[in-house]
């Protein structure tokens, strides 16, 4: 989504807008997680749920951590 880069301060993207994020899906933006086609470009739906799950479980434990 060619909106996100100009609608999100703080938020790092490629040069063709897709969103920067780490192994575990975190993004430049402390608690903002992205996966699948929005970081990688189209690919294909098993490598979009993977990176899914690992959001997942990165927001999970950063909601944890949030709350101890």
């Amino acid at each position: 989504n060619p909106l996100i880069k100009n609608t999100t301060k703080g938020l790092d993207t490629q040069r063709w807008g897709g969103i920067i994020a780490d192994e575990r899906g975190q993004t430049s933006r402390p608690g903002v997680f992205a996966g699948g086609d929005a970081v990688t470009g189209a690919a294909t739906v098993i490598l979009a749920m993977g990176a899914g799950k690992t959001a997942a479980e990165s927001i999970d434990a950063y909601i944890r951590s949030k709350h101890q």
